[in-house]
């Protein structure tokens, strides 16, 4: 090999060393209902997280995550392993603020343990609205008959 060559190797593994090292640590993207609102009913029972790199399946359980400090009852991985649903047979979710929750470690990813997260949400039950109905339409010649009476 020439000192070109060895020199080429050398700065690509100098490069390939950085970028391992400066990668960032497994973490939870905010895009799923942290500082948002859910309205309902139903309240909700499915809580999709994203993270910043593939999961490791073995080390992931259904109680890595909470709501309230409730534990899911089932986890399911999709995306490449990048997005986690947790889903609770009755929603943990009561009217007002909520808190969900991953502790530092609780599953892992490729680069390592994921780092703890904690968001908030509002649950708001929304009040059922009577169904507009028209107003019927008086026969032909009832102002006649009646005297016209506007109320405000």
């Amino acid at each position: 090999m020439t000192r070109v060559t060895t020199l080429i190797i050398a700065t690509f593994a100098l490069l390939g060393g950085l970028a391992s090292l400066t990668a960032g640590p497994c973490s939870v993207m905010t895009n799923g209902p942290c500082d948002r609102f859910a309205f309902g009913p139903p309240p909700p029972v499915i809580f999709d997280v994203d993270v910043t790199e593939a999961v490791d399946p073995a080390t992931l359980d259904a109680s890595d995550f909470t709501v309230n400090g409730i534990p899911a009852d089932t986890v399911a991985l999709t995306n490449g392993d990048m997005t986690i649903s947790f889903h609770f047979n009755t929603s943990p979710a009561r009217q007002g603020a909520n808190i969900t929750h991953i502790p530092f470690g609780a599953f892992n990813c490729l680069s390592g343990p994921v780092l703890e997260f904690t968001c908030g949400f509002r649950y708001i039950v929304e009040r059922p609205r009577p169904t507009p109905h028209p107003r019927p339409i008086p026969p032909r010649g009832y102002d006649q008959i009646l005297p016209r009476v506007l109320r405000c």
